[in-house]
């Protein structure tokens, strides 16, 4: 994946590479911004909703940016293609991700109805907190994981019978690929509940990790040896 990356980067249009950039830093300025004010005293599902959204762009844009590229490459050959084509992909792609916002704004507002919630949105019960990390480290050892990463990581394979040639089939496409990245690292993304939902070391750990799994030559290995380390983890809060 890394190869195919760096062979499209001469082909990628520079406005698509500056739309990319700029989405994702407006993101993390906006998240930047967020964290640094006062925590919310209750939950308000709008503005959570918001900041989810606001989340998944920041995070995985920049680990499905490789993707895009590779995309744009693959279908600037094709004639009598539409411009707009990688855009509607990449939206396609965050619009599943969407979708996870709105389960993780349910799931915030299940857990501070519970008041399992510190201020700063993280369990404040490390038995909750390390019931979390074991589920997620053993899921990265599941034939699931294994699969949903598999699709991940091979985005041209979802369209291996012809490339998308309208906005509605590459719409299609990215929101195929996104329910594959969506089923590989949901685990993880739920560990922000850990982390805390706002804490900025976390969303960055979380980002670099997932785009080491799509673009590293050996990901089950790097899979499953972070999956041990969050059992060990898990396991030790469980039993402090």
């Amino acid at each position: 994946m890394l190869r195919r990356t760096l062979q499209a980067l001469p082909a990628a249009p520079l406005p698509l590479v500056a739309s990319l950039a700029l989405a994702a830093v407006a993101a993390w300025a906006y998240l930047i911004d967020m964290a640094g004010m006062p925590a919310m005293g209750g939950f308000v599902a709008g503005p959570t909703f918001v900041m989810w959204t606001v989340m998944m762009v920041a995070m995985m844009l920049p680990t499905v940016a490789p993707v895009i590229l590779v995309f744009a490459a693959a279908t600037r050959r094709q004639p009598g293609r539409s411009a707009p084509l990688p855009y509607v992909f990449a939206a396609g792609y965050l619009l599943a991700w969407t979708g996870f916002a709105a389960v993780a704004t349910a799931a915030q507002w299940g857990l501070h109805e519970l008041t399992l919630l510190s201020p700063d949105q993280a369990l404040d019960a490390p038995t909750w907190a390390g019931m979390m990390l074991l589920g997620a480290g053993f899921f990265q050892w599941t034939r699931l994981k294994d699969a949903c990463l598999r699709g991940c990581r091979s985005p041209m394979g979802l369209v291996a019978q012809g490339l998308p040639d309208r906005p509605v089939r590459a719409l299609r496409a990215g929101l195929r690929l996104g329910l594959y990245c969506t089923g590989c690292c949901w685990a993880l993304m739920a560990l922000m509940f850990v982390g805390g939902v706002m804490s900025l070391a976390w969303m960055a750990g979380l980002t670099l990790f997932i785009l080491l799994e799509k673009l590293t030559r050996h990901p089950r290995r790097l899979s499953q040896g972070v999956g041990m380390l969050l059992i060990g983890y898990g396991g030790w809060l469980l039993l402090g």
